[in-house]
């Protein structure tokens, strides 16, 4: 055999050895292997364009290692299936990315709107207690500015009872002073009975002139002292003096007031409003005791 042609196709010389055959599947596997190396690198290629977040493996990313590596591809249609898996894989991650930027906007969105929600509610809240405290202080002024022109009526009128009490105490004092007065002129008739009559007659002598009677009664005379005959003549003889003004006939034992004339009897002194002597106006009246 060894003095046979050989054929380069055919055969192959291991170092001279002898005759060696060779398979014809070489050409094809290194056809495939070289194909597998350029869908590698295409992968590769692709891969860094489209990076995938920190910890998410892609099983296209265990392939591009190993082709990576020096592992050839058994066959085209693995290598064409891989290309297919990786553009799926980057479109799946595209579209995840949409979809992830699609729910933080909705999520902006919504939280925007829960916020202006909120603050709307927050506003209408705040309104709302605005407008019941502005309601309670109104009503708080009003009764201020009622219980305010209370104090002043009560003030107004402390005032006037005030002022009427100083003039019922001016009164009171006044009239305490001509009860005083009245007191000491009736201390002094019931002591001296001769003298109130000669009193009484010379305030009517002096109060109508002209009179008579005034005259006779002014110089008359009452008896103190003297023998017991002059005396029953004086208490059966009745003066002229000690006669009532009015009526001329009664006993005057009315003193009016304020003018002090003893010149009424008690029957008179009821009808008449004013002194039949000095035509005062009768206040009051006092009974005089004059035995």
């Amino acid at each position: 055999l060894s003095d046979l042609p050989r054929s380069e196709l055919t055969c192959n010389d291991n170092n001279g050895a002898g005759y060696g055959f060779v398979p014809r599947k070489r050409a094809r596997l290194d056809a495939d292997e070289s194909a597998g190396a350029l869908m590698a690198a295409a992968a590769a290629q692709q891969q860094r364009m489209v990076l995938p977040p920190h910890g998410l493996v892609f099983p296209g990313d265990v392939q591009s290692r190993a082709v990576g590596c020096g592992a050839a591809s058994t066959s085209g249609r693995a290598g064409n299936a891989a290309g297919l898996s990786q553009g799926l894989l980057s479109q799946l991650y595209h579209q995840g990315v949409e979809i992830d930027a699609l729910v933080r906007l909705e999520s902006e969105r919504m939280r925007a709107g829960l916020e202006e929600a909120r603050r709307r509610h927050v506003r209408a809240v705040v309104s709302t207690v605005e407008r019941a405290a502005a309601g309670r202080l109104r009503a708080a002024e009003a009764e201020l500015e009622r219980a305010r022109c209370r104090n002043m009526e009560l003030e107004e009128r402390l005032r006037q009872m005030t002022a009427e009490g100083q003039a019922w105490l001016s009164v009171a004092k006044s009239h305490e002073a001509v009860a005083a007065g009245l007191r000491a002129t009736l201390d002094q008739l019931l002591q001296s009975p001769c003298a109130a009559l000669a009193v009484a007659g010379a305030a009517g002598a002096g109060g109508a002139e002209g009179d008579a009677e005034d005259a006779q009664s002014c110089c008359y005379e009452t008896p103190c002292g003297g023998d017991n005959a002059g005396a029953d003549d004086a208490a059966s003889k009745t003066p002229a003096a000690a006669l009532c003004k009015a009526c001329g006939a009664g006993e005057a034992s009315m003193l009016l007031l304020p003018c002090r004339h003893l010149c009424l009897c008690r029957g008179c002194e009821a009808a008449v409003d004013a002194c039949p002597v000095c035509a005062a106006t009768k206040n009051a009246s006092l009974h005089v005791l004059l035995s």
